[in-house]
């Protein structure tokens, strides 16, 4: 999947300093230096987008990390959180 294939599909946004938002709050700015993170639900994606509030570009780890605790937070997972099938 492409990136703008999944900017639709965004849900949420999350930083590093793990405030999280909606999409509508994120700036444009902040949405081209953010990675991607999706998991696959059924026949449609969804999206958190991890980046830095200091403008710096995360790893895909770290990523990971804020996206997943993110959703955790918001009791996204039914059981135990699974890996992320994209990393964009």
């Amino acid at each position: 999947m492409k990136r703008e294939d999944a900017i639709p599909y965004i849900s949420f946004c999350v930083d590093d300093a793990l405030n999280i938002s909606d999409i509508e709050n994120m700036t444009d700015k902040q949405l081209e230096g953010a990675r991607l993170i999706g998991w696959q639900c059924g026949f449609e994606p969804m999206f958190v987008a991890a980046w830095s509030y200091l403008g710096d570009r995360i790893e895909d780890s770290e990523a990971e990390e804020l996206a997943t605790d993110a959703l955790i937070e918001r009791a996204w997972f039914s059981d135990e959180p699974r890996p992320p099938d994209y990393v964009i």
